[in-house]
């Protein structure tokens, strides 16, 4: 008896001593899971911009000036575009069948231009009514995390990211999912909402024909 007496009362002091140096590591870990979280979260950023396009149609093309597109985040970021139409936003490039035109979007430094071609020939300028498009949604992807920051811009087949990004259910071509999924391992920094003017029309034809040399943005479906 004066045995077991002993040895629950070993048990009691183990557990009174051993239960809150538990709770401090446990808690230490909790913090510093936190604390790399929000660092990786600070270290990888979306920055968001929104632009009324609608004073620049009915068009077929439109042109806007974006100077947070530098040199620099041109040779290192990627970047998304969607346009938003109705209750939706379609992501750049995109071939609309509904509505029967198609949409490319080129990109440079302070500049983004978009054209739309007739869905029947894909050369024929398609001029898109203004209650169709109301915005221009950009998405610069500020990161070196594979997770977000991959291949967006690929050709022929899907990125490994995209990829993966389809087995987690998330679809690229819906932009609120793609905002969600951003949110969750990014700072969304939003620029601000934007309206295009309409450029003057003596600098409209030099400014298409320096955009046409530049090479498309393409995006995998």
């Amino acid at each position: 008896m004066y045995l077991l007496t002993i040895f629950w009362t070993l048990i009691c002091a183990a557990v009174i001593i051993g239960y809150p140096i538990y709770l401090i590591k446990k808690s230490s870990t909790v913090l510093r899971d936190h604390k790399q979280s929000c660092a990786s979260k600070t270290q990888n950023t979306v920055e968001l911009l929104s632009f009324d396009i609608r004073e620049q149609l009915p068009n077929w093309s439109f042109s806007i000036d974006v100077p947070q597109i530098t040199e620099e985040v041109l040779n290192k970021n990627s970047i998304l575009f969607y346009l938003e139409s109705d209750n939706s936003c379609l992501k750049l490039p995109l071939s609309n069948s509904s509505v029967g035109y198609t949409a490319k979007v080129y990109k440079n430094v302070g500049k983004v231009y978009v054209t739309f071609k007739s869905l029947k020939d894909g050369v024929t300028n398609f001029y898109v009514p203004t209650w169709h498009l109301k915005k221009l949604k950009i998405l610069i992807i500020r990161s070196k995390d594979i997770r977000i920051n991959g291949n967006w811009e690929t050709k022929l087949n899907k990125s490994v990211m995209q990829n993966n990004l389809a087995k987690a259910g998330i679809n690229i071509n819906d932009y609120e999912d793609m905002l969600g999924y951003f949110s969750n391992i990014a700072s969304i920094d939003f620029k601000g909402h934007f309206v295009a003017k309409m450029p003057h029309k003596k600098k409209s034809f030099s400014r298409a024909t320096k955009y046409f040399n530049h090479p498309e943005l393409y995006h995998s479906a």
